[in-house]
């Protein structure tokens, strides 16, 4: 389980095959490849499809959400500004 304080996020990679549950909160799912962003609320499921390389971060920024990863997966959760540093290295 997770839980990811505002100005957070969660990395996961070789998470394909693998669903992402919302316990609680919003979450804004980026999945490397896929077209679109992804907005889950508590209850909805997410199933990665892709090459498994997802950013998930909580929408709203005083928010914090809680999810489950259903299988393990190499995760990495890290603060908001080590995820700009991230961006900025892959520019």
């Amino acid at each position: 389980m997770h839980r990811l304080e505002p100005g957070m996020f969660l990395r996961l990679e070789r998470a394909a095959g693998a669903q992402l549950r919302v316990l609680s909160g919003q979450v804004w799912v980026t999945e490397s490849g896929q077209p679109d962003d992804v907005f889950l609320s508590t209850g909805q499921t997410y199933d990665i499809v892709g090459s498994g390389r997802v950013l998930v971060e909580p929408l709203k920024a005083f928010a914090t959400a809680t999810l489950i990863v259903s299988r393990d997966t190499a995760c990495v959760k890290r603060s908001q500004s080590s995820f700009e540093g991230h961006r900025a290295a892959e520019s």
